[in-house]
């Protein structure tokens, strides 16, 4: 993710709201802007500019009520949709609906996962958050926002891990390691997340760790079939070995979220 003059211009209109005195809303971040953004309250200066800027978005959206996820710094899907939300309620002074809040209807279950329903969620795989396990990644992963880290074992829910273990062997089987680096089958974006849907107001499925995300950079929250990497014939097959074990695709079956793929049943 690369900060762009928009967002350095709500950074800056932000910092003279609040009396630090970043100069002239221009989209450049000059020496005033730097100086500024020093005086953000929690804002120790130990982090490079782009970290403290990403920061200093990130305890906006706090401060407005905006579940942008931790303030460290780092820009994920969770950062990257309050961004839009902080954008709008700034501009407009109204905070968007939430637009996910539509509970699916029961279809059929081959391998017995739950319907997407909160009380069905908690039957099944009881407490957000609980029940969780350390599984081995078949091949490593690098995280989707910062590549330079490989992750080799994941938190899961118990009841996911053996079904994760089957589709990732199989998806190295097919594909080889250098067709899922080609691909960035190997771009983490996260599994245990105990968070409300982005857009919503109820868990997500992140929360009892039955879900994964794969390459968020180019495959965004609101990208439908026009944009999204995932949505592509090569990937045709990547998705067939996670329906295979049950697991249910949001970009196949609603046209939006095509990094996620979750072990919940939707419509």
């Amino acid at each position: 993710m690369e900060l762009t003059k928009t967002h350095i211009k709500l950074i800056q209109e932000q910092l003279n709201r609040m009396g630090f005195h970043a100069g002239p809303v221009d989209g450049i971040a000059g020496e005033k802007t730097k100086s500024a953004l020093l005086k953000v309250p929690g804002n120790k200066g130990d982090w490079p500019f782009k970290r403290q800027a990403i920061a200093f978005i990130q305890y906006l959206c706090l401060q407005n009520g905006i579940d942008a996820g931790p303030v460290d710094g780092l820009w994920g899907p969770q950062t990257d949709y309050a961004y839009d939300v902080l954008k709008e309620y700034l501009q407009t002074g109204i905070m968007p609906a939430p637009w996910r809040d539509d509970e699916p209807k029961v279809e059929y279950n081959p391998h017995n996962w739950p319907v997407e329903q909160q009380q069905l969620l908690e039957q099944f795989y009881g407490e957000v958050g609980k029940n969780q396990m350390l599984l081995d990644l078949p091949y490593p992963h690098r995280l989707s926002w910062d590549k330079r880290k490989v992750v080799h074992r994941i938190s899961c829910h118990k009841k996911v891990g053996d079904s994760i273990n089957t589709v990732l062997t199989n998806v190295l089987n097919h594909y080889g390691m250098d067709e899922i680096r080609r691909l960035r089958l190997d771009l983490w974006g996260g599994c245990l997340s105990v968070r409300k849907k982005r857009g919503g107001t109820t868990w997500s499925t992140h929360a009892w760790g039955i879900a994964m995300d794969y390459d968020p950079d180019h495959n965004a929250l609101r990208w439908g079939r026009d944009r999204a990497a995932f949505a592509r014939p090569e990937y045709d097959k990547w998705w067939e070995l996670w329906e295979k074990e049950g697991w249910v695709s949001l970009g196949r079956k609603k046209n939006y979220d095509w990094m996620h793929v979750q072990a919940a049943k939707i419509e």
